[in-house]
């Protein structure tokens, strides 16, 4: 097996022993989960003295709003065949090779469109374990990506889809037979663990690039030729803009850290969890 299959797998063991703790601990005293306002199911947290729902339910919608308007145009344009090459990402292999980075951008663009759902089931469920029946679809999207960068950018064999079947079957299960509140602490977990695998990785694929780029001429690298920096007035008014390489790929460390931040300061804060 090798080190990073052990990694994983540690991991785990940690966090399952984490979980039996609390459960054989008699002598815990758990807060009382507040009711969903709408279903009336038992939440992931509880009861609020002085919380602001309406100011909650406002930025709540927004994130949806900019959720759905960022998956749509982001599905458009990884779904475009005619971009210009200014437009045209690659990902390069250990030796020398490249593929376009088609299923990559379409996955984070549905890695977008899902969080969405996500943020939508949220408003009307509630955290709990009926919306992380809906919660899981965001997760997976993150995990394709992480597999998708580890077998080089696009699906290489079918092991890629029995570990996505492995994974939901593993997190909803253990969601579903753990009480209050292990399975928030659970599903809660998993989750932090894979936005912080993402974070870790787009660091890495940064530094990576960086180092390759000046090593490189500027004959071998993507977007060399100065007109084509220019923009067409032949395209469309609402189209994406260039970034000088490889800085592109410091907005992806910006959003995941932002992501790790929205969803850990709440884990850790005062608060009932939500924002």
């Amino acid at each position: 097996m090798s080190y990073r299959g052990c990694t994983v797998i540690t991991y785990f063991v940690i966090l399952i022993l984490l979980l039996l703790s609390f459960a054989l601990n008699k002598n815990s005293r758990y807060p009382i989960a507040a009711p969903s306002r709408f279903t009336g199911y038992p939440t992931w947290h509880e009861e609020l003295d002085n919380f602001d729902q309406q100011s909650y339910d406002t930025s709540l919608l927004f994130l949806i709003i900019t959720s759905i308007l960022s998956g749509y145009y982001s599905l458009i344009w990884a779904s475009n065949r005619d971009l210009p090459k200014k437009y045209v990402t690659y990902i390069y292999q250990e030796n020398g090779s490249r593929i376009p980075a088609t299923w990559f951008n379409k996955a984070i663009a549905y890695y977008i469109v899902f969080t969405s759902v996500a943020g939508i089931a949220l408003f009307y469920l509630d955290t709990g374990k009926l919306w992380s029946t809906f919660g899981i679809l965001h997760n997976i999207w993150e995990v394709c990506i992480l597999l998708l960068l580890h077998q080089g950018g696009k699906i290489t064999s079918s092991f890629f889809f029995a570990f996505i079947a492995i994974y939901v079957i593993m997190v909803t299960l253990l969601d579903i037979v753990l009480p209050w509140p292990l399975d928030a602490i659970w599903f809660k977990a998993q989750g932090l663990c894979a936005d912080c695998a993402l974070f870790i990785v787009f660091v890495r694929i940064y530094l990576a690039t960086r180092e390759y780029v000046k090593e490189q001429s500027s004959a071998q690298l993507p977007i060399t030729n100065e007109d084509d920096l220019s923009p067409s007035d032949e395209e469309p008014s609402v189209s994406p803009k260039i970034i000088k390489h490889p800085n592109q790929i410091l907005l992806l460390l910006f959003a995941s850290f932002l992501h790790i931040l929205g969803n850990g300061i709440p884990t850790i804060s005062p608060t009932d969890g939500r924002l």
